[in-house]
């Protein structure tokens, strides 16, 4: 059964941006979030995260966008001073690329192939959103907190759609041309 993996950052540099949120769609279709609602709880929020995906090694970990996601994750744990160098040995699959890779679309961004298919997702809201709303919760707004958490689960959704709907495919590819790294 597959995973789907999604995180929430206050920027796109991880050496000065933090880890927001993390999310998961596990294999019995349970929704799991993890976020810090301080700055110094991040490192909490690297651990659980790092523990989720160990429970789940022998799992593929459907993600958007590899190259950003696992890259900031493993640099905030070294800023955070914690090993989490069993990543490695995970099975990630970008879809971000399969798309990239084998459609032809105007654009490659999750809203957009969401559009592209067909799919319902909340186009109002961009991880460029995350910072702002990050501040407004650090200031004690109650509902930035739930926004940044709904945008999160909007993109997993999304992502679990993609997959479901270009399943076939992204098989074929996975099989022929399978790539479990970070890189572009």
């Amino acid at each position: 059964m597959p995973i789907y993996y999604d995180s929430e950052t206050t920027d796109l540099n991880a050496d000065i941006g933090i880890l927001v949120a993390t999310g998961f769609i596990l294999p019995d279709g349970k929704l799991l979030f993890f976020f810090s609602d301080t700055p110094d709880n991040e490192r909490e929020v690297i651990r659980k995260t790092y523990e989720t995906f160990l429970k789940f090694k022998d799992e593929k970990i459907y993600v958007w966008n590899t190259s950003f996601d696992i890259p900031f994750l493993i640099t905030r744990a070294i800023v955070k001073k914690l090993n989490i160098s069993e990543i490695y040995n995970l099975k990630f699959v970008d879809l971000c690329r399969f798309v990239r890779e084998n459609l032809k679309l105007t654009s490659n961004s999750l809203s957009e192939v969401s559009r592209f298919l067909g799919l319902d997702k909340d186009f109002k809201l961009s991880g460029k959103d995350v910072q702002k709303l990050y501040i407004q919760h650090l200031s004690g707004n109650r509902r930035a907190k739930k926004t940044i958490l709904e945008h999160c689960k909007d993109d997993l959704l999304r992502l679990m759609e993609i997959h479901k709907r270009l399943k076939p495919y992204i098989q074929k590819w996975e099989s022929s041309n399978y790539h479990n790294n970070f890189k572009k």
